[in-house]
């Protein structure tokens, strides 16, 4: 089993790093703090939420996403095409992220997340996960005042993050995770996603995920399937359903198992853990199996998304089928 992250970290913890990313950020807007002081903050906190993640056992880490405030907003700051709006919130979180506006044809001129991950690949000598959002979540959370059809603007979003996606795997990234929490809401044209995905993924030298969190997939993991990903990612913390889909599926992928819950501060226990991962082991060769919490710690306090990170490093040390 690889233990891993979905992507996010707490950005709050001002005396765990001794600084604090939002408190940094608030200064910077207030021309308080310059750029490279900032950058300097970015680096510190990137640099220890990567040794939180060793020390707690995890064999893939994530950058923490530190310098995001949230999984769109980076796009609109590099992509021409796409404007930033005022708060939404963020599915069925107590969170809130800034509302994209699609103005015009949107264009990829330079990389949105190859200094992150080149920066995160310095930090660690273990391969570090790039997390990119999925192009129908980004199509879900945006306004299109442009196309006015999803359908476009689907596809043009898909082009542009294999664009990305390709960046990435040139500069050494060994896995790259599309994240598609949208999936998990209404009822999505999974032809469609399907089709995006195999876009966003064409040509891209890198193992690839698409990883998904909150709300139910209602039946769309049968549809995920025929993506031309190498892993899948299922929350069954939020859609304990999910556990019976994936016994009923014939797997041809690995599995990141979302099983431990980073919306609430309640600790799972190891026996917890390892009766989901006795019954995903019946269908999942254990060798292809990942296991994470269900979706981004960002929403716990630091002190729960470190236990959370422990326990799962415990759990499956202590795993024995």
């Amino acid at each position: 089993m690889i233990t891993t992250t979905v992507g996010s970290f707490p950005k709050v913890a001002e005396g765990r790093y001794g600084t604090g990313v939002i408190g940094a950020m608030t200064r910077w807007q207030k021309q308080e703090l310059s750029n490279d002081g900032l950058e300097r903050v970015f680096q510190d906190v990137t640099r220890a939420v990567i040794k939180e993640q060793e020390e707690a056992g995890i064999d893939l880490p994530t950058d923490g996403q530190i310098r995001r405030e949230d999984l769109v907003t980076p796009q609109p700051r590099k992509l021409e095409g796409l404007e930033i709006n005022g708060l939404e919130r963020f599915f069925d979180n107590n969170v809130y992220y800034r509302r994209p506006i699609l103005t015009k044809t949107p264009v990829r001129k330079r990389p949105i997340f190859l200094s992150d991950y080149l920066f995160a690949k310095s930090c660690t000598k273990k391969p570090v996960k790039v997390v990119l959002p999925g192009p129908y979540s980004v199509v879900k959370l945006s306004e299109d005042r442009y196309y006015k059809n999803e359908k476009p603007f689907l596809r043009r979003i898909a082009e542009i993050l294999n664009e990305e996606a390709k960046t990435l795997a040139q500069a050494g990234a060994m896995l790259i995770q599309f994240d598609e929490p949208a999936l998990g809401f209404g009822k999505p044209p999974l032809k469609q996603v399907v089709e995006a995905i195999n876009i966003a993924v064409q040509g891209v030298v890198a193992k690839t995920a698409v990883s998904t969190y909150f709300g139910s997939l209602n039946g769309a993991l049968e549809a995920l399937q025929r993506c031309r990903v190498d892993l899948l990612g299922v929350d069954v913390v939020s859609d304990p359903k999910a556990i019976g889909a994936i016994r009923r599926q014939k797997w041809t992928k690995e599995l990141a198992l979302g099983c431990l819950d980073a919306r609430n501060t309640k600790l799972e226990s190891v026996t917890e853990l390892h009766a989901l991962f006795d019954v995903v082991l019946k269908r999942i060769p254990k060798d292809r199996l990942h296991v994470n919490p269900n979706c981004g710690l960002e929403f716990l306090p630091y002190e729960q998304a470190r236990q959370k990170l422990d326990r799962l490093g415990e759990a499956v040390r202590r795993y024995r089928p």
